[in-house]
């Protein structure tokens, strides 16, 4: 059985499902789980969240290519991040 590290919460879990989105950890970047960019990295860079909440609270930003957030998305998360638009979040520069 495959075996996925998660962050949340600030912390890595273990979970035999992947979540619902991937990021790159060096990178501080989020995407959909089918993402181009996101599969073509390393598995050691690779990094999981069973939720969008969980990315945000990590300091994640969305994936420009992927897109894995829309208005609605942003709306639900906007008071976990300093940005007013959904475009100055996709825009932010990487820490």
């Amino acid at each position: 059985m495959k075996v996925y590290s998660i962050l949340k919460g600030g912390q890595t879990i273990k979970s035999t499902t992947p979540g619902t989105l991937a990021g790159w950890g060096p990178g501080k970047i989020f995407g959909r789980l089918d993402c181009k960019s996101g599969i073509r990295m390393k598995k050691e860079n690779r990094v999981f969240f069973h939720t969008l909440e969980d990315a945000v609270t990590q300091d994640f930003r969305p994936c420009k290519k992927c897109k894995p957030i829309d208005e609605d998305d942003f709306e639900e998360i906007r008071h976990l991040v300093p940005y007013k638009s959904l475009v100055d979040f996709y825009n932010r520069d990487s820490k």
